[in-house]
């Protein structure tokens, strides 16, 4: 049901668009910016709820711990995002490449992982502050595929979903109440 929001809601952008003389593409930018706000504010509220001596925890021996699944997603962020190269990442509290990623974030670390998660959703604000029309509709990102600005935006949104998705169910393995899903931004 509230996906069907999120798609009513970007379904609205055109009009949107052509009352603020933009396209559509940065009026739907405008509205996946206030969606990832909310994300960041339900992904720490998530990353809360498990108490310091949880982030090794993981539920299968295959799985990353708690501390990991948060770490990756903070690094998928910076990488989507990154890809326009419209704002330069910065270490700390960025990491730019898998090995540097332990000196930034130790995944044991709740106040470490806090940090790299807040830092690379608003480092992620900041690049779709500057994105134009042109940079959401290109194509040539030199991905192995064709991915428009609009398609990486898409990724990283159901990247972070992906991913906290996961850490809730590491909360309820653990026998914690997760935070309750948050999704309507304020439009």
């Amino acid at each position: 049901m509230k996906r069907r929001h999120m798609l009513t809601t970007l379904a609205a952008a055109p009009a949107a668009a052509a009352q603020s003389g933009g396209g559509f593409a940065t009026a739907w930018r405008d509205s996946y910016a206030k969606h990832w706000r909310v994300e960041k504010e339900y992904t720490l509220a998530v990353l809360e709820a498990m108490p310091a001596d949880g982030f090794d925890f993981k539920p299968n021996p295959v799985q990353r711990t708690f501390g990991d699944q948060l770490r990756h997603l903070a690094y998928a962020n910076i990488a989507y995002f990154r890809t326009f190269k419209l704002l330069p990442v910065e270490s700390p509290p960025l990491a730019t490449d898998t090995k540097s990623l332990d000196a930034v974030a130790n995944p044991s670390d709740k106040e470490a992982v806090r940090k790299f998660v807040s830092a690379s959703f608003d480092y992620a604000s900041a690049v779709l502050e500057k994105l134009t029309e042109a940079e959401l509709t290109r194509k040539d990102y030199g991905l192995r595929q064709p991915h428009s600005g609009v398609d990486l935006m898409m990724r990283a949104y159901t990247h972070t979903a992906h991913h906290r998705g996961q850490a809730v169910v590491y909360l309820r393995a653990k026998g914690i109440a997760p935070p309750a899903w948050k999704f309507e931004p304020q439009l």
